[in-house]
């Protein structure tokens, strides 16, 4: 009797070695002498024997053949399948491999019962041993396709374009030997892979002899090529012990087993285009589908589709299908934010809707609710197996480590998009270099490319991968090493903002600088062309970076980016945002104690109220920023508040104290070098003199400042310039020199985006209208100043367009509609405290009074222009004077005695 290995307890190599063939040798009589046992109808008799050597030699899928069979025969069919079950989950799981296709045929012929298993009397033949020879006479054609989602939603479009391209109607589009291959691609979680098996069911008919399925995406980074190889010759009928080890001779068994068949292939989850070469067939009646993260472009001749996330109706239309229609439409605005949260990513959405589904007394409001702090809304997204933190890190961590750096450090950017050369920026290398590893990360899916119209490309986060780029910025970047990077990405922002300014200005003119540095790209000084374009592109970023500055305590960068950035604030009208960046600037500066930028921050808030005619708080600012300017000795930061303070005192008719501000804001432009500053003191003071009537001295004056502007390639301060020659010229009735001119500034301001200097421009284009009888053209005018007048802000214009609008209504006979336009001009008048005009408004309702034959309330109004008239030290306000007390003595010597009634 032979008991236990044999030899055992002989300790020598060469009798271990001996016995090993031994026991192999006793292996294969007992199986020998089983198939024969199972051939004379003992199958009852060998199961428990049969039960322990699979025990013993659990990777030998004879013997579990044999133990099937015997238990199948004994009618233990459901045994038998159990036998099979253990059998492929102890192959998958230490070897990765599936049965070979001996075994999988026994398994299908005991699922149908097959009469071929029964047990037959000898000589009538038996199935023992003959599941090989079966094979030999039926065609094996493999069904591996996963199952498709019942609730597979959109992708109308995609699925029409991939059902055409592996179709017969595509074949005048591939050379007529070529496989047919279509690459979907995209990024993690969008729908790859079930819009794939999708449309592989939809063209299960067009590929009759078999479909094969290959998972290639691997969380641990291996190289799965070979094993879905082997899987794929298995299910094409190759015995397992026939499958060769070498990847390349397994790649050409698997082409010729593919040989003169119709077979649909779909790869999921492909790395990069060398995963992929060894599992394409070579026969062009064949097709492949295949998925990845990136854009397979190396694929000779594929088709490429692109699957982008969800808008929010089908986001919705999903979430509907999970949970149930009537709760998405209970819930309307809930079930929108939601979507909006989860960015249309078809994971993410199934997560959710998942959790709600499992939990129907929750409210939508509830997972809302929980998703809406960012620290922890990947921990939301997560349930029972699905998860969109793996999904993105499977991504992550197939990335090289600078492309991971980049990933994550690009988290300290949460700007809607941001543009290249933040990338070199951030890791501090050649643009080169930074721009390859930026592409990297585009063609992993991790990051977004959008172009506005007329802009360069930019590049943005999905905001779920923002979130993820956070977690890792803040796991794998040490404290020192963010400060580092963010003192150099605000440090070119600076710099960029810095140069728009020069380049706008045609010097470091009416502004002033801090000492942050500065970072510039591969070390050069930056270049911009279009300074207002580049402005107007990178406004979001620019706020995001005051933000990001005054939160890091940065408080020279960040004063000193608020006050540059006030070059496109200022031209846009952009009040919101100057008004944002200036309370941040003043705010950190405060906290640092740093005297100039606070002084500086005034300054421009002060400038901002002025624009706003919020004149009080203006001067309030004005005040303060003079005051630390001139504890500091800063004399151009004094000039630059003189000149601003000298424009509130014009608006409130303080004329001596006006003309004392401005000259000495001159005398402090031309001793620090600031011609533009200089030119806008001189068009100002040119102000002054047109009101006085020295029309001569203003004309010096215009002329002395439209030199500078030119002379330094000002093109906004040459507008402003032109337009003030137009007031001249319209006060000496030199209509055609004043339409020039005007016409000069619309050009200047439109191309340059100075929204406010176009209003100011379109009034006087209606004033010189007006003053030639051409009403109707003169009123479509003022309409538009008034209407953007009121878009940027600009109440001076809006109310000076209304009081006109009064007048040509006036004077068209439109007494009603006159009457209302000059009403609402003196209200705008009266919140601006501009004394001169609001004495206008009330002498040109004076005479609509008069003609109505209301005399009270004329010599009311009449009474009430004196009184403000003679406050105010100026000849326009003297000119008003002389003819309102010829008014009041008409109106004094008709109707004494108050007014007549029938």
């Amino acid at each position: 009797m032979w008991r236990g290995p044999a030899l055992a307890g002989v300790q020598s190599d060469l009798v271990c070695r001996s016995a090993a063939l031994l026991d192999g040798s006793r292996l294969i009589a007992i199986m020998d002498r089983v198939r024969l046992d199972l051939e004379l109808g003992r199958h009852e008799e060998v199961v428990g024997e049969l039960t322990a050597l699979v025990g013993e030699h659990s990777l030998r899928e004879r013997l579990h053949e044999y133990l099937m069979l015997a238990l199948y025969r004994s009618g233990r069919q459901a045994e038998a399948l159990e036998v099979c079950r253990r059998v492929r989950t102890t192959l998958v799981d230490e070897l990765g491999i599936e049965p070979g296709e001996r075994l999988q045929q026994l398994e299908r012929s005991i699922l149908n019962r097959d009469p071929a298993l029964d047990f037959k009397a000898a000589g009538v033949g038996s199935a023992v041993g003959k599941p090989a020879k079966a094979t030999e006479h039926h065609h094996v054609v493999p069904r591996r396709l996963p199952a498709s989602i019942g609730d597979f939603t959109g992708r109308d479009g995609q699925l029409a374009e991939i059902r055409w391209a592996l179709s017969d109607d595509a074949e005048s589009t591939v050379a007529r030997y070529g496989t047919r291959i279509v690459a979907i691609s995209g990024k993690g979680g969008v729908g790859k892979s079930t819009l794939a098996i999708r449309v592989a069911h939809e063209l299960r008919e067009l590929y009759p002899d078999g479909h094969l399925y290959g998972d290639l995406e691997a969380p641990n980074g291996e190289d799965r090529t070979g094993g879905v190889l082997a899987r794929f010759l298995r299910a094409l009928g190759v015995d397992g012990s026939a499958i060769p080890e070498d990847l390349e001779e397994q790649a050409d068994m698997y082409r010729s087993r593919l040989a003169g068949k119709r077979v649909l292939v779909v790869l999921d989850g492909a790395a990069d285009e060398d995963q992929i070469r060894p599992l394409l067939p070579a026969e062009s009646s064949c097709a492949v589908l295949v998925t990845s993260r990136a854009r397979l472009s190396g694929l000779p001749g594929a088709h490429h589709v692109q699957v982008d996330v969800f808008d929010v109706e089908l986001s919705l239309e999903m979430l509907g299908k999970i949970v149930g229609r009537d709760r998405v439409n209970a819930e309307q605005e809930a079930a929108v934010e939601l979507a909006n949260f989860c960015g249309g990513l078809p994971l993410a959405m199934r997560i959710a809707g998942a959790r709600l589904a499992s939990r129907p007394h929750w409210r939508l409001d509830i997972l809302v609710t929980r998703l809406r702090g960012t620290a922890h809304r990947l921990d939301e997204l997560r349930y029972r197996g699905l998860e969109l933190r793996s999904s993105i890190g499977l991504t992550y961590r197939a990335l090289p480590a600078m492309a991971q750096r980049l990933f994550r450090l690009f988290a300290l950017i949460t700007t809607q998009d941001f543009p290249e050369w933040t990338a070199t920026a951030l890791l501090d290398i050649n643009p080169y270099d930074a721009a390859e590893v930026l592409e990297s990360l585009v063609e992993a899916q991790l990051l977004d490319t959008v172009r506005y119209p007329g802009e360069q490309l930019r590049f943005r986060f999905h905001d779920l991968i923002r979130v993820y780029a956070t977690e890792r910025l803040f796991a794998d970047e040490s404290e020192a090493s963010r400060q580092s990077t963010v003192q150099r990405l605000l440090g070119g922002w600076l710099a960029y903002a810095e140069q728009a300014h020069r380049k706008e200005y045609g010097g470091d003119y009416t502004i002033l600088h801090g000492l942050a540095p500065r970072w510039h790209p591969g070390g050069d000084v930056v270049e911009i062309n279009d300074p207002m374009a580049w402005l107007e592109v990178e406004r979001r970023s620019l706020v995001f970076a005051v933000h990001l500055a005054a939160e890091s305590g940065l408080d020279e960068t960040c004063w000193d980016l608020a006050l540059t950035s006030v070059t496109l604030f200022e031209v846009k009208g952009y009040f919101d945002d100057w008004r944002e960046t200036a309370e941040l600037a003043l705010a950190a500066t405060e906290r640092a104690g740093n005297r100039r930028g606070q002084a500086a921050t005034l300054y421009s808030l002060g400038t901002m109220r002025m624009h706003q005619t919020r004149l009080a708080e203006a001067e309030q600012c004005f005040e303060s920023a003079l005051t630390l300017f001139g504890e500091d000795g800063d004399e151009h930061g004094r000039a630059l508040v003189l000149r601003n303070a000298a424009t509130v005192d014009r608006l409130r008719n303080r004329v001596g104290a006006m003309i004392e501000k401005y000259s000495e804001a001159l005398a402090g432009m031309r001793a620090v070098g600031d011609q533009v500053g200089e030119a806008h003191v001189l068009q100002s003071l040119a102000k002054v003199w047109i009101d006085e009537g020295d029309v001569d001295r203003a004309r010096e004056l215009l002329e002395s400042a439209l030199a500078v502007c030119q002379r330094v390639k000002y093109m906004r301060g040459e507008a402003q310039v032109l337009n003030r020659f137009a007031e001249l010229y319209i006060d000496t009735n030199q209509v055609e020199q004043a339409h020039q001119s005007l016409n000069k500034v619309l050009l200047i301001v439109r191309n340059i985006g100075d929204r406010i200097g176009e209003a100011y421009a379109l009034y006087r284009l209606g004033v010189v209208r007006q003053r030639t009888g051409r009403l109707d053209n003169a009123e479509t005018t003022m309409q538009h100043a008034l209407l953007l007048s009121r878009r940027v802000g600009e109440r001076l214009v809006e109310g000076q367009a209304l009081y006109s609008l009064g007048e040509i209504a006036l004077a068209k006979g439109l007494e009603s509609a006159g009457a209302e336009y000059v009403v609402e001009a003196r209200g705008v008048f009266d919140e601006l405290g501009a004394t001169v005009w609001y004495a206008k408004a009330l002498i040109l309702l004076s005479d609509v009074y008069q003609g109505r034959g209301e005399l009270d309330r004329a010599r009311r109004d009449v009474d009430e222009a004196i009184g403000l008239l003679n406050t105010v030290d100026s000849m326009e306000a003297a000119r008003l004077r002389v003819r309102l007390e010829t008014a009041r003595s008409v109106l004094s010597s008709s109707g004494r005695g108050g007014e007549q009634h029938c």
